[in-house]
């Protein structure tokens, strides 16, 4: 069996997102998770260099519906909301 955690963003007032991201990792490893997935939206791509993040082999795709765009929305433009 493998334990994935999963983070799809994360907000920090106080604190350096790449702290932020440090200690999450701790607490993921800590609660015996094998592997830590995220998205590269927003500003979660600028840490993931400096904390030897791997890209994943697959390709996700973003839908807007109901909205017309005049460029395409590059990740770190794209934020979303889980319901």
């Amino acid at each position: 069996m493998l334990n994935a955690a999963y983070s799809y963003y994360n907000v920090g007032t106080k604190i350096p997102k790449l702290q932020l991201w440090k200690d999450t990792l701790i607490l993921a490893k800590n609660e015996n998770f094998d592997v830590f997935n995220c998205l590269d939206i927003l500003d979660n791509k600028a840490v993931f260099g400096d904390l030897t993040f791997k890209i994943g082999s697959g390709k996700l795709n973003y839908y807007l519906f109901n909205w017309r765009l005049e460029k395409k929305l590059e990740p770190e433009e794209l934020a979303f909301v889980l319901m």
